[in-house]
Formats: structure tokens, C-alpha cells, sequence
């Protein structure tokens, strides 16, 4: 039936006036229905064209339940969401080949072949529906923006510092959609922060876009969202970071500078393009909680914070802080510096980047694209009359020997190594290339670390594990010994959000470098012999420091063998 008998049929039997009829037609528009425009101008609604389909053609007309549709996300996919938006058309079901859908207007064949030749489907069967349910159904679908973000909210506003405002008003409009995106962003950063989460990321896959928080170093699922969120949320970030949001073939770096709950909080954002799409990891970094903590709270050993408090102390040498990434170095440097941090000291640090701005430090940002590099900055830093030096990272040989070089001309230098244990920092930079009597003349002292999550002490449970294992674990001295252990309770509290673990402290490696320890430098000791010469002399290995922390209850077995190897 075409638009004019189906118009004259609803004007026949009084569904429709005349006059409507005809201004109708005249507002028709080119990717219009006679259906829509009549719903569109008032000129009948809902239950009269329900009414009129149901005792004209009730076979056509959908009884079904919305809450029922349940539609493949392949299919979703494969029709045009806009087209159905538009037209509204609501897909139900797809089987043996055919396409059933809703709509306001069965008779709407220009829209039936439109959908036919967008999605290579060549039965289309349609029922009948409601406007109002058709649009339900849209929404429950292909949700907006507006209801993925639905009613989140952050228990106080987010500052952002230094955002983007030469960006063209049409690219932040297009880009973000505002409002629920905005809202979206700030959440997660919030919602993270209040998690103690060190990382967010935001990561597209084939399906959705997924949502993962390290908290206590454990990455964990937090959100899952449909993958339209994506470039929309990416963007946002994008524009808060000072980024291009053009560019999505290439990796960039960023930083946005953030005030929430009166704490500064600085996020360190990287974008990386991958097959679906481009993946965004911020490293959150609280300025507070570098500014406030002191070295009796990182977990040292009496006696190895004695050692450590000697070694920073010292007027001159090198200090070296290994591990792998995230496991605290920048923590305990900052720790050693802020005790170091008087009128009377000139520190001056070059990181890349730098990780929190500290009053009273002479701070230096490694910038390659400005050929700021480590060594140019460290040759004006020996010009500059320091007392502390911190080299965020030894990447490479020039940088060491500035490093060295430094140290040995009455400077105290800290820096970073990417290495297992302290042992085998020495190796590192010998491979380096720097001569091993540098080497034994420089370095003082060596701290390996790594973090391992605190049980929580509101839920931690007796560690039932035979005494027989524990002894030969070496957490029992001997199997009659009177001493409880604790591990992690499976189910959690809410004291830990259900993990059994509570925030986290570092264990320690420390490698005195004295004069025996010196001499076997010289001679081209291996990691293995300087190992055995720093235990003979008191040196406890990561894991042994680690059972310390097992017997006082602090942290589980389980927590030790996964961080670390005995």
C-alpha cells in the first residue's frame, strides 16, 4: 500500500482530518514517512494508530515484551543504528535468515528496502508497535550516552588544572558529547583515587570498552561499557592531557594536573594505539603522599634503615634504588630527599618525568624532543654548585659516567636501576661499560625492593598450612616454635573491598659497599660471588626480608611466593 491510500484510509475512517491530511504532505520531509510526520506534528498519537492497526490488521501488531528482546551484539553491529533511530525501526529477533522488526509504519517499503540493501538481509518481516516502545527498545539497544553514564556521581567536584582551551569549540563538542562524558571521566579518576588505585586503564576490545584499576598492585575489572563510549571517553582525556585528539595512529604522552578533595593529584596519561582502538593508562600520582612520608613508614628494617639513613647521610657517592617498574623507587628517593631537604642543601633532580613537584628542590624535566637529555641536563647540573643529585634512571653509559663522575667530585647522587637485586646492579653497570674500579669507588650502597600488599587487619585469618611446609619454606626457625601466622581471608571485608589485602609496604635488599666489598669490584667479581660476600656480611636476600614480614602477621605466604622468588 503506498503513503496516499494509507492516507486517505486513516482520513476515511476518521483517524485523520482532511486538513491534517494535507499539511501533512506538505511538511513531509525527503527521509520522512507519512507515519512519522503525522506523529511528529500531533496530528495522532500513540493509541489512535494503535487502535486503527489493531482492528484493521491485528495480526500485525506486537504483543511481545521489551524486557524479553534480547538481540547478538553481532547483530547489533550489523545494523545501522542511526538508520533505525531515525526511521524508528526496532530490531527483535533474527532467525533463519530473516529480520523481524518494529515499526510505526508497515507500509513504509522506501525504509524496509533502505534497511535490506544497509544490512544484506533480504527478509525483513515487521510487526507493529507503539512509538513509545520502539524508542524503549531503541534505548535498551543502543543505550545513549546519557544512559550508559546514567546516575554516577563524585561526592565533590574535580579541578582541572591548566585544560585545554584553544581546542575548536566544534571538535570538543563533536568529540565528547559534554556533558556525560565529562561526567564519565572525572568519575572514574575520582572513584579510582578513593580506591587507592595507582592506574587506570582504559582499554578497547573487540566487544566493549573495559574499565581495570591496580589497586595494591593487583589490576582488577571495575567497569565494562559498550564500545560507542570509547573515542567519546579517549578524547576527553585527550583534551584534559594537553593532547592531539586528531592523532590516534601514534603513542603520546601527557599529564593532567587534578584537585579533588582538596589533594593535589597529578595523572600521568599514555595513549597506545592497538587493533581496537586506542588504550589510555594513567598513573595516578598524589603530591601528598610523597610530601608526607618519612622513611620509618616504607617497611625498612631496623637495622637496614640504620644502614640507609648512614648511606644518605653520607657527603659523597652514589646510591642506587633497583626493581622493576612500580615498586616504589621513586617513593623511597623521595623519601631520602625530603629528609635531605634543608635551606642549607642544593638538590636538584632530572627525571623523566618528573613525578611530584617538591618545594624546595630544583626540579628537571628529560624532554628528548628539545634534546633535553639526562647527560646534557647533569654536565649544567656539575655547574650549578649541588649537594644532592637524583638521576631519575641510568639508562646508558654517558649517563652513568656523568653520574660517577659526580659522585666521586664531592656530590651525594641518587639514582635508579631497572635490575632483579642489588648484586647484580654492579654487573648492570659494568656491562655498561664503566670501568669496575669506578664502579667500587662510587657506589655506597645498593637498596633492591618490592612492594607486597598488608593483609587487612580487620578480616586476616589463621594460616592453617602443616608446620612441616612452613618450615621448609623457612618461615618456621623450628617446628615446635610458638608463633601464629595469617593469610587472607577469600571473601574480604569492606574495610578492603573484598580483596583479604590492605594498601602495601616495600621489602628490601641492602648492599653495603665497604672496602672488602670493594676490592672484590675491582677484581670483576659476578653477581653470584658480590651475593654470597653481602650475606656473609649481613645482607638479607628480598624473600628472607620478606619472611620478617610473615612471622610479625603483616603479610600472607601467598602474597611472598607471588612477588617474590625464594
Amino acid at each position: 500500500m503506498d503513503e496516499a491510500k494509507l492516507l486517505e484510509i486513516l482520513v476515511r475512517l476518521g483517524y485523520v482530518k482532511k486538513e491534517d491530511a494535507y499539511k501533512a504532505q506538505k511538511e513531509k520531509g525527503k527521509d520522512e514517512d507519512i507515519i512519522s510526520v503525522l506523529l511528529r506534528l500531533g496530528l495522532i498519537d500513540d493509541s489512535k494508530l494503535i487502535d486503527f492497526y489493531q482492528k484493521y490488521m491485528p495480526n500485525r501488531v506486537w504483543k511481545g515484551n521489551i524486557e524479553e528482546v534480547s538481540l547478538p551484539d553481532v547483530m547489533k553491529e550489523k545494523l545501522p543504528e542511526g538508520f533505525l533511530k531515525r526511521r524508528a525501526v526496532a530490531p527483535i529477533k533474527y532467525e533463519d535468515g530473516k529480520l523481524y522488526v518494529l515499526t510505526i509504519n508497515p507500509f513504509d517499503q522506501t525504509g524496509i528496502n533502505e534497511l535490506k540493501f544497509q544490512t544484506k538481509i533480504n527478509t525483513i518481516v515487521s510487526y507493529v508497535a507503539p512509538k513509545k516502545v520502539i524508542e524503549d527498545l531503541l534505548d535498551k539497544l543502543y543505550p545513549t550516552l546519557d544512559k550508559i553514564v546514567g546516575d554516577i556521581s563524585i561526592d565533590e567536584e574535580m579541578e582541572i588544572e591548566d585544560e585545554a582551551m584553544d581546542k575548536p569549540l566544534e571538535a570538543l563538542a563533536s568529540e565528547t558529547e559534554e556533558g556525560p562524558i565529562i561526567k564519565l571521566a572525572n568519575f572514574l579518576i575520582a572513584e579510582a583515587v578513593n580506591l587507592g588505585a595507582s592506574d587506570i586503564h582504559i582499554e578497547p576490545q573487540e566487544k566493549k570498552l573495559v574499565v581495570r584499576y591496580r589497586a595494591d598492585g593487583i589490576l582488577k575489572v571495575y567497569h565494562e561499557f559498550p564500545t560507542k563510549i570509547k573515542d567519546p571517553l579517549v578524547a576527553r582525556y585527550k583534551i584534559m592531557s594537553n593532547l592531539d585528539i586528531a592523532e590516534k595512529r601514534k603513542p603520546q604522552d601527557g599529564r593532567i594536573r587534578t584537585r579533588y578533595k582538596g589533594k593535589k593529584i597529578d595523572l600521568r596519561i599514555s595513549t597506545v594505539p592497538t587493533v581496537y582502538g586506542e588504550k589510555v593508562v594513567m598513573r595516578i600520582q598524589e603530591a601528598e603522599k610523597y610530601l608526607n612520608v618519612k622513611l620509618e613508614d616504607l617497611g625498612f628494617e631496623p637495622d637496614d634503615l640504620e644502614k640507609f639513613r648512614k648511606a644518605i647521610w653520607t657527603p659523597w657517592g652514589m646510591i642506587l634504588v633497583t626493581g622493576p617498574t612500580g615498586s616504589g623507587k621513586t617513593t623511597t628517593l623521595y623519601a631520602a630527599l625530603m629528609e635531605r631537604n634543608t635551606p642549607d642543601v642544593n638538590i636538584m633532580t632530572v627525571e623523566d618525568p618528573v613525578e611530584v613537584s617538591i618545594p624546595g628542590l630544583n626540579q628537571v624535566q628529560v624532554n628528548e624532543k628539545k634534546d633535553v637529555h639526562f647527560a646534557t641536563v647533569l654536565r649544567a647540573f656539575l655547574r650549578q654548585d649541588p649537594d644532592i643529585i637524583l638521576i631519575g634512571e641510568i639508562r646508558d653509559r654517558e649517563t652513568a659516567e656523568i653520574g660517577i663522575k659526580a659522585s666521586l667530585t664531592g656530590h651525594l647522587v641518587f639514582s635508579t636501576l631497572h635490575t632483579n637485586d642489588a648484586p647484580s646492579s654492579i654487573t648492570r653497570l659494568v656491562d655498561m661499560g664503566i670501568e669496575p674500579f669506578l664502579v667500587g669507588s662510587s657506589v655506597i650502597l645498593i637498596v633492591a625492593q618490592r612492594l607486597i600488599r598488608k593483609l587487612c587487619p580487620r578480616c586476616r585469618i589463621v594460616d592453617d598450612t602443616p608446620r612441616e611446609a612452613l618450615l621448609s619454606l623457612g618461615v618456621l626457625k623450628r617446628l615446635d616454635e610458638d608463633i601464629t601466622l595469617y593469610k587472607a581471608n577469600p571473601k574480604g571485608c569492606e574495610h578492603c573491598n573484598g580483596s583479604g589485602y590492605k594498601g602495601r609496604m616495600a621489602v628490601h635488599e641492602i648492599l653495603e659497599v665497604d672496602e672488602e666489598m670493594r676490592k672484590l669490584i675491582l677484581k670483576g667479581a659476578n653477581a653470584e660471588e658480590i651475593r654470597d660476600l653481602a650475606k656473609k656480611k649481613g645482607m638479607r636476600s628480598l624473600y628472607e626480608a620478606g619472611i620478617l614480614k610473615v612471622r610479625r602477621g603483616i603479610t600472607s605466604i601467598a602474597e611472598l611466593e607471588r612477588v617474590l622468588a625464594k
